[in-house]
């Protein structure tokens, strides 16, 4: 017997909390300077739930995938461990939990991994989910990574306009050269005089 009904609920309530939270955070970002402290714990309550589903899927690797076990394992370890080490370069990068969460925006981030991607937490967990999904070879880490990736990229233009709204000129300058997820900083262009 499968287990796979245990994702029904846990992606309805996935799907209940994204909806929530991005309503929350379209109406904040217009009018306050970061999210509230109630939609900052609805977002943790996002990820545990997420990881939840994450950790069972790992353990029952249901959905099993059709890969050779060799460039499964391989490739998977790869993707999980460039993965980590985004998600643990842009932790450095903010120093501070409580700025990791959005409730302290006193400045941009822009140096370390943030030179290289605008959103690394987002690129490196889902490298961690895809590795997990192709070392357990299970379609369910996949689905969730899928899941993780829409999710948080429903939420990154609201993100934008904040970031634009509290810093103006130097977000403006920092998003022009620096890529949305991952890639050289882009040289600087000298505007033309006549």
């Amino acid at each position: 017997m499968t287990d796979s009904w245990v994702f029904i609920p846990g992606l309805a309530l996935l799907f209940v909390l994204g909806m929530v939270i991005r309503n929350r955070l379209a109406r904040e970002y217009r009018s306050r300077p970061g999210a509230s402290i109630q939609t900052v714990a609805l977002v943790w309550t996002f990820y545990a739930v997420h990881f939840s589903l994450v950790v069972f899927a790992a353990v029952k690797s249901t959905w099993r995938l059709i890969l050779h076990p060799s460039l499964a394992l391989g490739g998977g370890i790869v993707l999980a461990g460039v993965g980590v080490v985004l998600n643990l370069s842009a932790a450095y990068a903010f120093r501070s939990l409580k700025r990791l969460s959005g409730l302290d925006n006193a400045r941009l981030v822009t140096e370390g991994i943030y030179r290289w991607s605008r959103n690394p937490q987002l690129l490196g967990w889902t490298l961690v989910l895809v590795g997990l999904g192709l070392i357990r070879e299970s379609a369910m880490l996949i689905l969730l990574a899928l899941f993780f990736w829409v999710s948080y990229r429903l939420c990154l233009p609201l993100e934008e306009v904040l970031l634009e709204r509290l810093f103006g000129k130097e977000y403006e300058t920092y998003r022009r050269h620096t890529h949305r997820y991952f890639g050289p900083p882009r040289k600087r262009r000298k505007e033309w005089q006549s």
